[in-house]
């Protein structure tokens, strides 16, 4: 584009230049790397840019001269730069490292190492695998950690000198045949037989799930729901049948009764509801209601709970097309009443909270800056208080039905930027902003740590039905999960690299808070842990990983003399005795038990300082001890099913390469057509997420993360 100066004088736009200093002074072509091909030549010029040096040109399709403005074409090189003519900053992608690696018993694995702003590579960036892309945040990328003991594992896989290989496929066909048998039919039909022990199901939602996100009006929904459970007539709102069902659903995974499989059938017919084609009804609060209680349950019950980060956008863009990320407009306008606007800023408010950590969770980006709304966080108000027009908010500190949320909230920034740092592929990754946003996020955590404690010891009556000891310890869960995403990446060079000493501590520290506040054999951590999936299994997965790391470092540091710290040794075997608790409580994937044996037996041969063959000799013994001691566990369970017919299709299953599996009869006569064991082979049906750690599609490893609890 040309512009006409004073004096009829042609001027043109300036644009960035691309050249080196040198190369623009000669007037010759420059490649634009750093040092240029031209500089190099001439061992006497030094090679500067005025501006960043771009990426290198790639080749362009030719085009007709006048289609396109003047601007766009560079001088010395007459090449299309679209960039300078609409003003966009396209930043340079990062040189990528990919490091294939095929653990054999696991599968291949591509691992990503970003080169950023000239920082050198201390981790893995992202994980592929399959079909499915792992950023930074997932836990998965924590399996660079323990390449070795696969290593250990493989040749014993592939040379079938161990029998571990043998019964993993007899514990995977008696858990598919378990499953067929206990786990509901899809699709389902909109009825609701109501549990005996609804008022329970209810409160604990209450004391739980909604005193963290806000997403229903308590008061009405209470009436609207004990009318439910005690009409003689059959109901006829299908919408509110469906909320009832998912509200169960969550308080079911904090009750001592065992409903895994009415939990589960709540969820899927749930979903099958909200799946039908009525778009426009889709537009209510009525409905996005609906679809957090959907995404709630299905983090807490464990249905395809990694896929979660998926719906949230669906979600979010439903709410943000409805102009909820916007305050001033539909809904918040000053002729709209005071409920209805803060129940779309509450509804608001929690899918922030979802996206983000959804995004934790899945490695995926946020997709959702703070730039991205003017909303304002919801009044501290109780619920009594929103038919008031002329309700005064709470001050700041003062307990009410929503404080909590608005707690958590003032953390939201921080945390947002440790996902956009961890995930975003064009994020710098470099260390002096890992600790920039580790102080940060302690200042924050600091003031809701305060808020946590007169939170346990108030006597404010609004405090009255929550539980308050289970929503602090989720709360610390949740929280405690970014701080060590933010420290993982440099954890594996923090143990030959002093630099990063700094993220060792933090880890190894984090982890252990993690499992002493959650995980400990507390009748809450068991509840909460054994019952439900998600996170808790997923963390689960990343403390044993860390703290098997860092144990097995210190026996082999000779400066310790085989020194370790006790009190971790302590938490691998309590993490033995938990996975094994969570099979007896109805789990059927088994190989968190097994991994967590493995584990530990490993640790042990170590810090008794055997020989190498002798630690390997050591480690597989103790895991075909474990595979053993829970097939027979499955086996039993079968076995009291026999009489009881399957409620799902057909007792059979397909093995990992299609070939039929008969395990009807249950005995031991079990068909391997496979030469090599897929370690990761797994369930990609939607209820692989009840499994025995993280269900991701097809692989075992995934499947194990959500499986330990998830």
């Amino acid at each position: 584009m040309e512009h006409t100066g004073q004096g009829g004088a042609v001027r043109r736009r300036r644009r960035p230049a691309v050249s080196c200093i040198t190369c623009r002074k000669r007037k010759i072509r420059c490649d634009r790397k750093a040092p240029c091909g031209n500089c190099l030549k001439s061992k006497g010029s030094s090679c500067s840019y005025r501006d960043p040096p771009l990426s290198p040109p790639k080749a362009t399709t030719p085009r007709s001269a006048t289609s396109l403005p003047n601007d766009c074409v560079d001088d010395e090189n007459a090449e299309l730069d679209v960039a300078s003519c609409f003003s966009i900053t396209t930043p340079p992608t990062p040189p990528s490292l990919v490091n294939t690696t095929n653990l054999g018993i696991a599968g291949t694995f591509h691992i990503h190492h970003e080169s950023r702003q000239g920082q050198p590579n201390v981790g893995a960036f992202s994980i592929a695998h399959k079909t499915r892309y792992f950023g930074q945040s997932h836990w998965v990328n924590s399996i660079t950690l323990v390449r070795d003991l696969f290593a250990i594992l493989e040749p014993h896989f592939r040379n079938n000198s161990s029998p571990i290989v043998g019964c993993m496929l007899e514990c995977k066909g008696l858990a598919k045949t378990l499953k067929s048998r206990v786990l509901p039919c899809w699709p389902y039909e909109p009825l609701f037989d109501v549990p005996p022990d609804h008022d329970d199901l209810l409160r604990n939602y209450i004391s739980t799930s909604e005193s963290i996100f806000r997403v229903m009006h308590i008061p009405s929904f209470t009436r609207d729901f004990h009318a439910l459970c005690t009409s003689p007539t059959p109901p006829t709102n299908a919408a509110f049948i469906v909320q009832a069902k998912l509200v169960c659903a969550i308080g079911a995974t904090n009750t001592d009764t065992v409903l895994r499989q009415e939990a589960t059938q709540w969820v899927q017919d749930a979903q099958t509801w909200l799946s039908k084609p009525d778009f426009k009804h889709q537009l209510s609060l009525q409905h996005l209601q609906s679809h957090i209680l959907l995404l709630l349950a299905r983090k807490a019950v464990g249905v395809a709970e990694d896929m979660i980060w998926i719906s949230v956008g669906s979600l979010l863009r439903t709410a943000m097309y409805m102009g909820l990320h916007r305050d001033g407009v539909i809904g918040t306008s000053p002729n709209t009443n005071l409920f209805t606007s803060e129940m779309r800023r509450r509804i608001w408010n929690t899918i922030l909270e979802l996206s983000v950590q959804s995004s934790l969770n899945s490695g995926g980006p946020p997709l959702i800056s703070l730039q991205d709304f003017d909303t304002k966080p919801p009044s501290n108000l109780n619920d009594e208080d929103l038919h008031l027009d002329q309700a005064i908010p709470k001050a700041d500190g003062v307990f009410t039905s929503t404080a909590i949320s608005l707690a958590l909230r003032k953390t939201l920034p921080v945390r947002l930027a440790i996902v956009k740092f961890l995930n975003d592929w064009s994020s710098p990754g470099d260390y002096p902003t890992a600790l920039k946003l580790d102080s940060d996020f302690r200042a924050a955590y600091t003031l809701l740590a305060k808020f946590l404690s007169h939170v346990s010891h108030s006597s404010n009556a609004p405090l009255t039905n929550v539980n308050r000891e289970a929503v602090v310890n989720h709360i610390n869960l949740l929280l405690r999960r970014y701080l060590l995403a933010l420290h993982l990446p440099f954890f594996l060079p923090s143990l030959s690299r002093p630099e990063f000493a700094f993220s060792r501590v933090v880890v190894v520290d984090t982890a252990h808070r993690i499992w002493r506040g959650v995980f400990s054999t507390s009748d809450i951590g068991a509840s909460n842990v054994a019952k439900s999936s998600a996170c808790f299994r997923t963390v689960s997965m990343q403390v044993i990983i860390v703290l098997s790391t860092h144990l097995r470092a210190q026996a082999a540091d000779p400066i310790s003399g085989g020194l370790v710290r006790e009190d971790l040794v302590a938490i691998l075997e309590e993490a033995k005795q938990w996975t094994w608790r969570c099979i007896e409580g109805r789990e059927t994937n088994v190989k968190g038990y097994l991994f967590a044996c493995f584990v530990k037996a490993n640790v042990d041969a170590m810090r008794e300082g055997l020989t190498e063959p002798e630690v390997v000799k050591m480690s597989l013994e103790a895991a075909e001890e474990a595979i053993r001691k829970a097939r027979e566990v499955l086996k039993e369970r079968l076995r009291s099913l026999t009489n009881m017919e399957p409620s799902c299709g057909p007792a059979t299953v397909l093995g990992n390469q299609g070939e039929t599996v008969d395990i009807c009869d249950g005995n031991n006569e079990w068909e391997q057509p496979q030469q090599t064991f897929d370690f990761f082979g797994g369930s990609d049906d939607l209820q692989g997420g009840t499994g025995m750690m993280l269900a991701d599609g097809d692989n075992w490893f995934l499947d194990f993360g959500n499986g330990l609890l998830v």
